[in-house]
Order: C-alpha cells, then sequence, then structure tokens
C-alpha cells in the first residue's frame, strides 16, 4: 500500500468514527435540542444555558413549566401567555403559572433586549395555543398513562377565595392573583416609623396544598416605604408598607412581589389601589371631626352670647346673642378643627388583620400536612 493510499484509509476511518460519535450524541453538545414544543410544534428555542443549566436543560425546565401551567390553569388561550415584571425582570407566565425569566445574557446573545426577549417567547407560546383541538389532546396526553413527570394540578381555598396551583414534591407553584389573609406582628406608627424599618406579618390560616401545605403563622417580611406623620391643618400621616418574603417555619425564604388589598386594619388606601400607602383619616372623617368641633364651638357660642346680649339689653337681648353667638362658635370649632387640629396617623398593633395578594407567580417550598 502506497503512503497516499494509507492516507485515505486513515481519513475515511476518522470520518466513519467521527459519524458515529455524532449519531450517539458523544460530540458536539451544542447541537442538542433548546426548543421548546407544544403539541410537537416549536414555540421557541432558547438561545443560551444560564444559573448553572446548559441551553438544552433550559429548555426542558421551561417545558416542564409549560405542561404543568396547561394542566393546572384554567385558561389555556393564546391570551393566558403574559409577560411580567419581577424585581426588573421580564417573566414569561402562562395562566399565571411561572414558564420563565428572559435573562440579559440570552437576549445580548440575540442583539436584543430582555424585554424584547421575553416578549418573543410569548408570541411563539401564544402561536402553539391558537389550535385549541390539539392543545386539548396533548393535555390529554401529559395527564394519561404515559404523561411525563409533571405537577399535581389543584385548587387551594382560603377565606379570601379559591386559587389554582400546581405542585412537585416539595414544592408548589401558585399563579399571581392568590390572596393571603395575614395578621400584623409589628406594631407601628405612621408618628414613629421610617423609611426602610423592618415589618413583619403572619399567615393567618394555612394554605392547603393537596397533602402539603404552607402553614399557618409562615411569616411575611417587609419593610416601611413611606412614612409621615400627621401635623396641623389636619394633614393626616400616612404609612406605606410593602411585603417581599415569606418565610415557612422551617426557616427557607420565598421572593414575593404582592400589594395590600382593601384595607389595612382600619385605615384605607392614600392612593391606587396597589401603592401600598394607607392614611391615617379620610376627607369624609375630617369633615365628621370637624362638625363636631363646630358643634361644641356652637354650644359655647351660644352661651357665651346669651350672656352678652342679657347684659347689653337688659335681659331684652338675650335671645339675639344666643343666636350670633352660635353662629360665630360654629365657625370658630370648624376653624379650629381644620386649621389647628393635627391629622390623625396610621396606627397598627399586633393582630391587626389585612389581605396580601400575589402580583407575580411564587415557587413556595411546602411542609407535609400534619396528620
Amino acid at each position: 500500500m502506497t503512503f497516499s493510499q494509507l492516507d485515505r484509509s486513515r481519513r475515511i476511518l476518522l470520518a466513519t468514527i467521527m459519524t458515529s460519535q455524532i449519531a450517539a450524541g458523544a460530540i458536539l453538545p451544542a447541537m442538542a435540542d433548546s426548543s421548546v414544543r407544544i403539541a410537537g410544534s416549536p414555540a421557541f428555542s432558547v438561545p443560551l444555558g444560564a444559573g448553572g443549566q446548559t441551553a438544552s436543560q433550559r429548555a426542558s425546565a421551561m417545558q416542564k413549566n409549560i405542561d404543568n401551567a396547561l394542566v393546572a390553569s384554567t385558561d389555556k388561550s393564546p391570551n393566558a401567555v403574559k409577560v411580567t415584571f419581577v424585581n426588573g425582570q421580564p417573566v414569561l407566565t402562562l395562566g399565571g403559572f411561572y414558564v420563565a425569566t428572559a435573562d440579559a445574557a440570552s437576549a445580548k446573545h440575540q442583539g436584543i433586549t430582555s424585554t424584547a426577549l421575553a416578549n418573543k417567547w410569548a408570541t411563539g407560546l401564544k402561536a402553539s395555543l391558537r389550535n385549541s383541538s390539539s392543545i386539548n389532546t396533548y393535555i390529554a396526553n401529559l395527564t394519561g398513562s404515559n404523561k411525563p413527570s409533571i405537577g399535581q394540578a389543584g385548587t387551594t381555598t382560603t377565606s379570601s377565595g379559591s386559587y389554582p396551583y400546581y405542585r412537585q414534591g416539595r414544592v408548589a407553584y401558585i399563579p399571581a392573583g392568590m390572596m393571603m389573609p395575614v395578621t400584623v406582628n409589628t406594631s407601628i406608627s405612621s408618628q414613629s416609623a421610617r423609611v426602610g424599618d423592618k415589618i413583619e406579618a403572619s399567615l393567618a390560616q394555612p394554605i392547603n396544598l393537596g397533602d402539603t401545605e404552607i402553614p399557618a403563622g409562615s411569616l411575611l417580611l417587609g419593610q416601611v416605604t413611606d412614612a409621615v406623620p400627621g401635623a396641623r391643618m389636619s394633614h393626616s400621616g400616612n404609612l406605606g408598607l410593602k411585603f417581599t418574603k415569606l418565610r415557612t417555619p422551617d426557616g427557607v425564604e420565598t421572593p414575593i412581589t404582592a400589594h395590600i388589598v382593601g384595607t389595612l386594619g382600619k385605615f384605607q388606601l392614600a392612593s391606587g389601589a396597589q401603592s401600598d400607602v394607607f392614611r391615617g383619616e379620610t376627607t369624609k372623617q375630617k369633615v365628621e371631626k370637624a362638625a363636631i368641633h363646630g358643634a361644641i364651638g356652637a354650644g359655647s357660642g351660644a352661651l357665651l352670647g346669651t350672656v352678652i346680649g342679657a347684659i347689653a339689653g337688659h335681659g331684652r337681648g338675650a335671645g339675639r346673642g344666643a343666636i350670633a353667638g352660635l353662629g360665630l362658635g360654629a365657625g370658630l370649632g370648624v376653624a379650629e378643627s381644620l386649621m389647628l387640629r393635627k391629622g390623625d396617623n396610621v396606627n397598627l398593633g399586633s393582630g391587626d388583620a389585612f389581605n396580601l395578594q400575589l402580583d407575580a407567580p411564587a415557587t413556595v417550598a411546602t411542609s407535609s400536612t400534619a396528620m
């Protein structure tokens, strides 16, 4: 065999080995599938790995999240796909359930922003959900005897309403919108609070998640975001609170994005529905208190006018003096109330109740339900 023939044989052998390795997946790991598919149709692909996962592993995790969401969510239409923001990062959700976070590195790799990447994923996911019949068949396969490893879907009910969830092992995935009844642990007042002060509340009742639960007494941790003491001219005090963590009794903390719904104890919101800033008294309450002060002033003025009128008119001017004193006293009472009185502060005591609603999906470590 000549040298050229030997070299040619080596090249053929090397090509044969490489081909077999490629077929076996032993090399070129970048060729591993990083697509997320719904009912066999590609929804979107994952450009890069993140958080210690390869692109393929991330795609697999997103696939599982989508499968779980399709099983657990009551809305499986394209309208169920949303992009929300959690701590400034765009998050893809389906039916309120978490799917993926669009990271900056993956976005930069594609030459777009993180928000644009999240919207790109959302567009692909919406397109895959348009054929409702194929989606229903896909979900039937997921929940059939040959289903992949997906979470257990269910509904949790609290005194504030019923909400869906799905669970895998000791981790529960809860969508945005769930309401948690809680009570204040930390007494606090807008008179003395400072922005940044730590606050604490407790879950008022357990949230059952199948054979596990988020126990009653789990802590909600946050801080004061606004503190304005009551002042003269009837300026009421304001107090802003924001809860950012849920800590279960075993010490595991979960970041949450949530807002207070309705009233905080007896106090009303000072501005928008999700501002989490509360005021010490409403305008109506100020007017009512001004009226009380006016009535007191009117009575005092009438008495004083009666005396003065009687003296000046030798008894005949008592009636006219009373009427004049009534008006003067009422006016002075209202003026004193509105101009000199301090506005009420927001004062919270241990045990005051309120509802906290999730603004974004949460992943919560759960404990076994006591038997």
